[in-house]
C-alpha cells in the first residue's frame, strides 16, 4: 500500500509539471515563430546518446553549419563524454532530473533550426507530453528529421525478416512486449517528420523513406587510417587474426561465429580470434588498424551498422549478412550498393566462408583495398556533407523529391565517380 501511495504522488507530481511546461513551450515556440530569422545553419543532433551522431555534427561543421549534439547522457563503457558537445544528464544541476528534458527542449527552440533525431524523439520522450513535440517543433518553424537506429522502430511483427525478428526477441526479450509503443512513436514521426532516412531498415514497417541509401553512416578517414598490416598468411604459415564486434551476442549471432572459429582452429588453422566487447571506440581503432585481418561484423540481420563501416574504412576483409534480397535487391537496384565490397556470410556458412577467406590473402588484400575505396565514396565526411545537404535542401523546399540522389543510372552523385568493382558477386565469394 505503501509503494502504491509513492507511485501515485509521484506520477501526480511528474503529470502536475507537464501541465506546468505546456503553456510555457506554447508561447515559446509562438515567439519564435513570430520573430524567427530563419538561420538555417544551426542543426542540433539527438538526443538519443550515438556515436553516429558526432561524426555527422562534425561533417557538416566543416559544411558551414553551426552543428552540436545535444544527448541525454552517455554510454560510458564504448563512449567518452568528449565525444559529445552537450551531456543534460551533466548540465543543470539546479534542477531536478525530471525538469531537465522541459529546460533542455526550451533552450533547443532557441538555439536550433534543424532537428536530427530519431524515432525516440527529443527529450521529451520520456514525459506525458511527448505526443506534443511536433506541435511546438513546426510552431517554432523547425524541420525535423529522422535516422533510426534499430531500437527505436524496430516492431516486431512488421519486421521483413523473421530471423531477424527472433533474434531481437532472443536479445532484447523486455522490447518484444512493448510494440504498441514503439509503433506509436513510428507512426507519429513518420506522419510528421519533414524527412526520414531509414537505411537498412527501410523494409521493415517504417513505411515511408525520403530518399533510399544503404546507409547514411560515415566516418572522418583522416582518423580512420588504412591498416598496414601485410595479408601474407594462409592460416597455416602463420597466425591469422580475427575479430567480431558484438553489441549483443545474440543479435550479432556470435554463437555461430564463436563455433566456425573453433571447427576450423581444430581442422589445424592458426588463429587469433578477438571478441571486441565493451571497448571505448578509440580503443576499437587501434586493434583494427594494427592487428585485424578478417573482421566479422555480424550474421543474422541483413546489413551492417558502424562496425561494419569501420572494417571498410580500416581497409580489412569485412563479413556481415546481406542475404535477403528483400533488403538487398532494392538497394542494389536504386542505389550505389552493386559496388559493396562487404562479404556476405549466415550461420549456415560463416565456416565456409572463413576457409576461403583465410587460405587467400590476395583476395583478402583486394577486399581491403576495396573496402577503404568504398568507404571515402560513400562513407565519408565528403559523402554526408553530400547527403545531408541534399536532404536539408529538400526539407526546405529546394528540392522536390532526393529520391533519385543515389540513382545508379541517372542520380548526380555516382555520374562522374570511378565505379568500384570488388571480386565479389552480390557480395558472395566466387568459387
Amino acid at each position: 500500500m505503501k509503494k502504491l501511495f509513492i507511485s501515485c504522488i509521484k506520477n501526480l507530481f511528474k503529470y502536475t509539471i507537464a501541465i506546468f511546461f505546456i503553456p510555457i513551450l506554447f508561447l515559446v515556440a509562438l515567439y519564435i515563430n513570430v520573430f524567427n530569422n530563419n538561420h538555417r545553419k544551426r542543426i542540433v543532433w539527438g538526443s538519443t546518446p550515438l556515436i553516429n551522431n558526432y561524426y555527422w555534427s562534425e561533417a557538416m561543421k566543416q559544411d558551414g553549419y553551426k552543428s552540436e549534439t545535444y544527448v541525454s547522457q552517455i554510454y560510458s563503457k564504448i563512449n567518452k563524454s568528449s565525444d559529445f558537445d552537450k551531456i543534460l544528464e551533466y548540465q543543470y544541476s539546479f534542477l531536478p532530473s525530471h525538469i531537465k528534458p522541459y529546460f533542455a527542449f526550451l533552450v533547443s527552440l532557441f538555439k536550433y533550426d534543424i532537428f536530427f533525431t530519431s524515432f525516440d524523439g527529443f527529450f521529451l520522450q520520456e514525459t506525458p507530453i511527448d505526443f506534443l513535440q511536433v506541435f511546438y517543433l513546426k510552431l517554432a518553424r523547425k524541420k525535423i528529421i529522422v535516422i533510426p537506429y534499430g531500437a527505436d522502430a524496430y516492431v516486431t511483427r512488421n519486421i521483413n525478416s523473421s530471423s531477424l525478428a527472433h533474434a531481437l526477441i532472443y536479445s532484447y526479450p523486455l522490447t518484444s512486449r512493448y510494440q504498441t509503443s514503439i509503433l506509436r512513436k513510428v507512426n507519429y514521426w513518420t506522419k510528421y517528420a519533414d524527412a526520414i532516412i531509414p537505411g537498412f531498415m527501410f523494409a521493415d514497417g517504417i513505411g515511408r523513406w525520403d530518399i533510399l541509401t544503404p546507409s547514411p553512416l560515415s566516418l572522418d578517414l583522416k582518423l580512420w587510417k588504412k591498416s598496414n598490416k601485410k595479408q601474407v598468411s594462409n592460416g597455416k604459415n602463420r597466425e591469422i587474426v580475427i575479430a567480431h564486434t558484438p553489441n549483443h551476442r545474440g543479435f550479432k549471432g556470435t554463437e555461430f561465429i564463436i563455433k566456425a572459429i573453433e571447427q576450423l582452429k581444430e581442422k589445424g588453422y592458426k588463429i587469433k580470434f578477438l571478441l571486441i566487447e565493451k571497448k571505448q571506440n578509440s580503443e576499437v581503432q587501434k586493434i583494427l588498424s594494427k592487428e585485424v585481418d578478417i573482421l566479422i561484423e555480424q550474421i543474422v540481420f541483413t546489413g551492417f551498422g558502424l562496425s561494419g563501416v569501420e572494417g571498410l574504412a580500416t581497409g580489412i576483409t569485412t563479413i556481415s549478412n546481406l542475404e535477403n534480397n528483400s533488403y538487398i535487391l532494392p538497394l542494389r537496384r536504386w542505389t550505389y550498393f552493386a559496388e559493396c565490397p562487404i562479404v556476405s556470410a549466415s550461420p549456415e556458412t560463416i565456416f565456409k566462408i572463413l576457409k576461403k577467406l583465410i587460405e587467400n590473402p590476395k583476395l583478402r588484400e583486394k577486399l581491403g583495398n576495396c573496402g577503404r575505396e568504398y568507404a571515402k565514396k560513400y562513407h565519408s565526411v565528403d559523402f554526408a556533407r553530400y547527403l545531408f545537404s541534399n536532404i536539408i535542401g529538400y526539407v526546405y523546399g529546394e528540392k522536390k523529391s532526393i529520391m533519385d540522389l543515389f540513382h545508379p543510372l541517372i542520380g548526380n552523385y555516382l555520374k562522374d565517380s570511378k565505379k568500384i568493382s570488388p571480386p565479389l558477386k552480390n557480395n558472395n565469394l566466387v568459387d
